[in-house]
């Protein structure tokens, strides 16, 4: 008879235990008077058999079945006396944990709650009528990170996080292949990255034939020391972009040379406004550009997109040839191969190093400087080139979790919520 009741408080584990089940609401509360039927019990102390019914008392469960309104169960608890040693001790419960007055199911619920990176402390004590320190109890007591086992390929990479840790910045290991955090160590200081390493066994580090990381030297001798048979690969993403601020540092000199008010040719301050509006033309790919007519208010015109970067690098010779070198090293980056690019990659860093302008000169440096690991970004791993993009993808969840954390007091309980919210596969320890 109470069959829909208890489906609808998602008591069905324990259906054939209900004895009686009343609801009401007060206040807005949903209050669950419940009551089990008598189990055979043992005293917990002498283990006897011979008990007494002694009394009822109330135990208030907390048990979110909403989200709009508080449930509260009621629980009738039978209290029994030993005869034998005369202690008194209550019922089995199966509705919570000893000393817990949040229900299985509302535990269970908060924690699933929490799989969310938007998700917060405050989101799940609202969300689930229990109060802040309580889903943080929760929390702290469920879950503990282990950390994964090595593969074949890693990336490593930092996030900011010096709200919650004594170090500015914690280091993330990230499984390539299997998208998953392997770990998140406190500092990416190279002698506590060292210690880190030194104590994973040598077997489980010998899985580890490439580590993808952006050019921080201190990851370089890290690896080099702990791992030194395996490759490591630069993220080519990290070699774009520092030639993308070059082409930004050439291209707003040139730009500022031709300012109103300034001395310059006839209609400098045209030069001026069209490298201004047009600045992404240096930077994005010419065939991601619109390809449609452009609308340029200061000459009242439409222009095709060849036309204005036809006038752009017409400005200034500097300026030309620094985009024709970097469109040469964007070309390499795409169609190079890891067999055969050794020719091309030494004659883009020749060129790079040999150039007039100092800019694109420290750049060649950098090139030759991380040489080798440029062609290991090359690899292909089953199809797929080796980068550093999942673990930035996986860096801006991380970033959310920071963001809108509250309670994170710790770098332990800040770890255990990222690699439980990213991975999702991280057991419950209860």
């Amino acid at each position: 008879m109470y069959d829909d009741t208890i489906n609808l408080l998602k008591l069905e584990h324990m259906k054939d235990l209900i004895e009686s089940i009343e609801t009401r609401v007060d206040q807005d509360i949903l209050i669950v008077e419940l009551k089990l039927y008598r189990q055979k019990e043992i005293c917990p102390t002498c283990n006897s058999n011979h008990i007494l019914f002694h009394e009822y008392k109330y135990k208030k469960i907390i048990h979110s079945i909403s989200t709009s309104n508080k449930c509260i169960i009621k629980y009738h608890q039978r209290r029994y006396k030993c005869k034998q040693c005369s202690k008194s001790f209550s019922e089995t419960n199966p509705l919570t944990s000893k000393h817990h007055n949040i229900s299985h199911y509302t535990y269970l619920s908060i924690l699933d709650h929490l799989k969310d990176t938007t998700h917060t402390f405050t989101d799940a004590a609202m969300h689930y009528h229990v109060s802040i320190q309580s889903v943080i109890d929760i929390f702290d007591h469920s879950i503990d990170a282990k950390r994964r086992s090595l593969p074949e390929i890693i990336c490593i990479d930092e996030v900011f996080t010096a709200k919650m840790n004594k170090y500015k910045y914690a280091c993330v290991l990230f499984d390539f292949h299997r998208s998953k955090i392997i770990d998140v160590i406190a500092t990416r200081r190279k002698h506590y990255l060292i210690e880190y390493f030194s104590r994973i066994p040598v077997i489980e580090k010998s899985n580890v034939t490439i580590f993808v990381m952006d050019m921080w030297e201190s990851y370089r001798e890290t690896v080099k020391l702990s791992f030194p048979k395996a490759k490591i690969a630069v993220d080519s993403f990290h070699i774009i972009r520092t030639l993308n601020d070059v082409m930004r540092t050439v291209r707003i000199k040139v730009m500022n040379r031709y300012r109103l008010g300034k001395s310059g040719p006839k209609h400098d301050d045209s030069y001026y406004y069209m490298l201004k509006k047009f600045h992404y033309f240096f930077l994005k790919n010419f065939e991601d550009i619109y390809d449609g007519k452009i609308h340029i208010p200061k000459f009242k015109s439409y222009w095709h997109k060849s036309e204005i970067m036809g006038y752009l690098l017409s400005i200034d010779d500097d300026l030309r040839d620094v985009y024709r070198l970097k469109e040469d090293y964007r070309e390499f980056n795409l169609t190079a191969d890891y067999e055969t690019c050794d020719d091309e990659l030494n004659d883009l860093i020749h060129r790079f190093r040999n150039h007039r302008l100092t800019e694109l000169r420290t750049f060649g440096k950098t090139l030759d400087r991380w040489k080798e690991e440029i062609k290991n970004s090359l690899i292909m791993f089953k199809k797929r080139r080796i980068s550093n993009g999942p673990i930035e993808a996986t860096n801006s969840k991380i970033k959310t979790i920071i963001k809108t954390s509250t309670g994170i007091k710790s770098f332990s309980r800040l770890r255990n919520r990222i690699m439980y919210a990213i991975n999702k596969d991280i057991p419950i320890k209860r």
